[in-house]
């Protein structure tokens, strides 16, 4: 019982959206819960662009390790490192959206309305490479 307890302690709250809320599991993941229909449907889009995208994206969006059968919360891997604000990185965001469009996948809101990156949705790993940890507004075209 105490194990359990210390482990719920390692939980922190990491923001809030309008669709969900995002929990630090304290052990590199976090807990993605739905707060209404909407954060039901990026949790299930998030999962269905995950499961169904080639290696080379799958590499590019954080890792979800499980989630509800009813969509209503997923666990993703936590990545920590910024963005860089720099030409070379925003290059690469450039050429990562067209990676995406041209395998069927529009990547909403990793860029504003104004084309400048979106800093909240992305990170880079160890190797400098960007995740994309929001991309529950992705969508699938043909």
């Amino acid at each position: 019982m105490n194990s359990d307890k210390s482990k719920m302690n390692n939980i922190s709250l990491l923001g809030s959206g309008a669709r969900r809320i995002v929990y630090d599991l304290g052990n590199g993941y976090v807990l993605k819960v739905a707060k209404s229909k909407y954060g039901i449907k990026s949790n299930k889009r998030e999962v269905n662009t995950y499961r169904s995208s080639p290696p080379p994206l799958r590499k590019r969006l954080a890792e979800i390790i499980d989630y509800g059968n009813q969509y209503r919360w997923l666990i993703m891997k936590k990545h920590t490192r910024k963005f860089p604000n720099s030409s070379k990185h925003k290059r690469n965001l450039y050429k990562l959206r067209i990676m995406f469009k041209s395998n069927g996948i529009r990547a909403y809101e990793v860029l504003t309305r104004r084309g400048k990156p979106n800093y909240e949705n992305l990170r880079v790993n160890r190797n400098g490479k960007i995740v994309v940890i929001d991309y529950g507004n992705f969508k699938f075209h043909r």
